[in-house]
């Protein structure tokens, strides 16, 4: 019975860590500036939250490529705060292309973990920055 037991506690405890390491690579880093990055399908995506844009919840867009994509980033991106509420983009200003950069603009939200969802670019359904 004791080494039943013993094989029952390390069962429980190899669950634990497990589901502990798979959950830590969902969690975005702990620094809100640091640069999220995307590199599938052959183009780099960089996002760099703007905490000091006041009026509006901002992000500068850097992407390098080698072929043409969809970069209509007003049309083909949203914010997503905690609550699974979904926000458009109110502005793109930047220029598009195979060195794409900009800002894109959505309206100020209040939380500071949100998720920025990138749709359609390179026939990758979906490219996710989370802070």
């Amino acid at each position: 019975m004791r080494i039943s037991s013993i094989i029952i506690a390390l069962l429980i405890l190899t669950v634990v860590t497990m589901s502990g390491c798979l959950s830590e690579s969902e969690k975005p880093p702990v620094d809100p500036l640091e640069p999220r990055e995307n590199s599938e399908a052959g183009i780099k995506i960089t996002i760099t939250y703007l905490p000091d844009i006041s009026d509006a919840t901002a992000f500068d867009i850097a992407v390098t490529a080698h072929k043409n994509y969809n970069d209509d980033f007003k049309n083909n991106s949203f914010l997503k705060d905690p609550d699974g509420k979904t926000y458009k983009p109110i502005s793109y200003e930047g220029e598009g292309g195979h060195h794409a950069s900009g800002t894109l603009r959505f309206q100020k939200i209040e939380s500071k973990r949100f998720e920025l969802v990138i749709q359609d670019v390179a026939d990758v359904k979906e490219r996710i920055f989370k802070w």
